[in-house]
């Protein structure tokens, strides 16, 4: 019998997730997106999130689009607004605050300071493009710059969460996560960057499994472990979205 370690049934790990969380989820344009703590959501109801993902999910009422579209995200920050209709859609009718998004290394440089403790990064991209008037009608206000060895930069806050959820492969009791293809992304670094940590996994699999070389993110990272769906499971539910888009055409069987 398998030691329970860091393995919790799917409630009491998405417990701390309640309505006003800021929550942060490793994923891109649908790849790896936690689909079994995302349905939880969906079914909970919980709202006022603010959501830091690199995009808003994948279009055509995908997974963390429904997010948007029952209105639970209050606030996204990413690098992109629209590679979801819901989340673009939200935005539009003014019931998503978007106070700024980033390019996607500034985003993923963000994620990493606070994985790291840092308070913040120097940036110059965007310079005398971000920071005109009215670019970004919600922010609070003006983005603050700083000037070193004659050039000017952005100073950016490190991005941190009270929830991080990640999305791998497999798992051991331990929290060693392993990841798929590129399925890897940055998701060490929004695991280091959550309070609270939430590894859903296709397979949970016993300590000394997973070789050291494989281990994407390390155990004292994760604070829980989750069953999500099986590898095949999450196959046909990408397959059955695809087709359905109309990305890709059907199979007879």
């Amino acid at each position: 019998m398998m030691a329970r370690g860091k393995i919790m049934p799917l409630d009491e790990a998405m417990a701390r997730v309640v309505n006003g969380t800021r929550l942060m989820m490793g994923e891109f344009v649908g790849v790896a997106e936690p689909a079994k703590c995302i349905e939880w959501m969906l079914e909970k109801r919980v709202r006022d999130l603010t959501l830091i993902t690199v995009t808003p999910g994948l279009k055509g009422g995908f997974l963390m689009g429904r997010l948007f579209e029952q209105g639970q995200i209050s606030e996204l920050i990413s690098t992109h607004v629209a590679t979801s209709d819901e989340s673009s859609e939200a935005y539009l009718q003014g019931n998503l605050k978007v106070r700024q998004f980033f390019p996607m290394g500034t985003w993923a440089e963000k994620v990493r300071a606070g994985a790291v403790g840092l308070g913040g990064i120097l940036v110059p991209v965007g310079i005398s493009i971000l920071d005109q008037p009215g670019i970004f009608p919600d922010l609070e206000e003006p983005k603050q710059k700083l000037t070193l060895n004659g050039r000017e930069y952005f100073v950016e806050e490190a991005l941190r969460a009270q929830v991080s959820i990640i999305k791998g492969w497999r798992a051991d009791p331990l929290g060693n996560v392993e990841f798929r293809h590129t399925s890897l992304q940055n998701q060490r670094d929004i695991a280091m960057a959550g309070d609270f940590t939430i590894a859903e996994v296709n397979e949970i699999v016993p300590v000394g499994t997973i070789p050291p070389d494989r281990v994407g993110c390390p155990g004292p990272f994760v604070q829980a472990v989750v069953q999500g769906h099986s590898l095949e499971e999450q196959h046909e539910l990408y397959r059955n979205h695809w087709i359905k888009i109309g990305r890709l055409a059907p199979v007879a069987r």
